[in-house]
């Protein structure tokens, strides 16, 4: 069955407002009316709300007991229902009702096929038939009363099988023993790997989480220097007679940065979220496996409970045959009934425990199976866009580099009216420098510093050289 969720359509304003997608399947795979002479498939669009998803979900949850459905997308109070937000929830939307498609029970139930057949107001009249509230009678008291028993039963037999009660009972001198307890050691395992892989899941989501926030957080500085390198090119501008554009240059590489920082990892986490809430389908789908378990060991334990009666009372009576009649006799017809209950319901608990089982069982094995596409899917997203990150930062990385390796104006280069000095410039005017101190020293005829070969001249030679006291030149 091809099956699509069309974009959010936007109905009534304000406060009253909300959102209705377009849900379009094949009606002659919903109906099996399929004949040979028409050939043409009819598509089937009605509009429903998320809040019909929600109740679609809650009916085969409460219809399919061991089945995995398949989670829905969060729900989102509506001032936070951007336009990003609207996309990922009609994708969601559409993927759990494609899921429930490819599941051969889930397909078949009467209130999916009322969710894709019925107008708006027919679906309006199933839902309110199911959320009605019977009045009371004795049916529904004795209804009650049996699922307050059952209770109970299960109760008990989660206490009986606590390991810290089992302690507690042993240090006060009383032994527990379950022998009506059921083991199965590969489902076990199997519960173990759910529960690991769940754990690990949340931990995954919590890092991730805060992995986006940094990165946030560094977008926001990359934004602080974008802003400042603004406020630079902007007085360039204003002062600058010769403008170029090396900040338009490095404020995209840097805008560019930014804004996929920002977004990189947020398609990512919303993919472990949505990977965690079905993980949390199977939890969900285990706990009823645990509570049929618990019902059918609860039965097992008063069926138990009530062969040891009937022991001791057969004992009781033939103690006082043995003695005297008993006062009030046991009516024999008063415990044959109560045990046949017992049995039926121990037999009732038993089969649907055993139906259960093999659902969860069946459904453990398809999530493990399915569970390797979907993180594959995660992961092919992920590199998917650090991909099409990566081009785009080439691309503008590109752009910039050509602005910024291309040659200054002539104008913009040294002159002696510029308030700012190159490195040429300033090389230049230290060999200016250095070339007017050699001059003045020529001009001062400045005695170059004594060698040992002329540090003791003759005598006649220092009375010939007459010494000016006050600057040491020679006159």
């Amino acid at each position: 069955m091809e099956i699509s969720v069309g974009p959010a359509g936007r109905v009534g304003d304000g406060v009253n407002a909300y959102f209705v997608y377009k849900v379009t399947s094949d009606a002659d795979d919903v109906s099996n009316n399929n004949s040979a002479d028409d050939n043409s498939s009819t598509a089937q669009v009605v509009d429903r709300r998320y809040s019909d998803f929600l109740w679609l979900h809650e009916q085969l949850s409460k219809q399919c007991a061991g089945f995995i459905i398949p989670p829905l997308p969060a729900k989102v109070v509506g001032i936070l229902q951007g336009p990003e937000f609207l996309e990922h929830r009609r994708a969601g939307l559409e993927r759990f009702l494609r899921k429930v498609v490819q599941h051969d029970e889930l397909k078949n139930t009467n209130h999916f096929k009322s969710f894709l057949e019925c107008s708006p107001v027919e679906l309006t009249a199933i839902k309110t038939a199911s959320q009605a509230v019977t009045p009371p009678s004795l049916a529904a008291v004795a209804e009650k009363t049996q699922a307050i028993n059952s209770w109970w039963g299960k109760a008990v037999q989660r206490i009986s099988e606590n390991d810290s009660f089992k302690l507690l009972a042993a240090k006060a001198g009383h032994e527990i023993t379950n022998s009506s307890t059921i083991e199965d050691p590969g489902f076990e395992e199997l519960i173990k790997y759910v529960r690991e892989l769940h754990n690990q899941v949340r931990v995954l989501k919590a890092k991730i989480h805060v992995a986006d926030q940094q990165n946030k957080l560094t977008a926001g500085a990359y934004c602080d220097l974008i802003e400042s390198l603004h406020a630079i090119a902007d007085t360039e501008d204003a002062y600058s007679d010769i403008p170029t554009n090396d900040f338009s240059a490095v404020l995209s590489l840097l805008d560019t940065r930014a804004r996929q920082t920002d977004s990189e990892l947020e398609r990512f986490e919303l993919l472990v979220k949505d990977f965690s809430r079905w993980m949390h389908s199977v939890k969900n789908a285990i706990s009823v496996r645990e509570d049929r378990r618990l019902h059918y060991q609860a039965k097992l334990a008063a069926k138990k409970a009530k062969d040891a009666q009937v022991a001791a009372r057969a004992e009781t009576s033939n103690n006082n045959e043995s003695t005297k009649s008993p006062r009030f006799p046991i009516t024999p017809s008063s415990n044959n009934n109560s045990a046949e209950q017992l049995n039926h319901d121990l037999a009732a608990a038993k089969e649907e425990f055993e139906k259960v089982h093999a659902r969860v069982v069946s459904e453990i094995a398809r999530f493990r199976a399915d569970k390797s596409a979907e993180l594959r899917q995660m992961f092919a997203d992920f590199a998917t866009l650090q991909a099409r990150n990566s081009a785009e930062l080439s691309e503008v990385l590109a752009s910039s580099m050509k602005t910024l390796q291309s040659p200054l104006p002539t104008k913009s280069t040294f002159s002696k009216s510029s308030r700012f000095l190159s490195l040429s410039s300033i090389s230049d005017d230290s060999n200016q420098t250095e070339d007017e101190l050699d001059d003045s020293l020529r001009k001062m005829s400045v005695r170059p510093a004594a060698t040992p070969e002329v540090a003791a001249p003759d005598a006649k030679q220092q009375e010939a050289v007459k010494v000016d006291p006050l600057t040491d030149v020679s006159l």
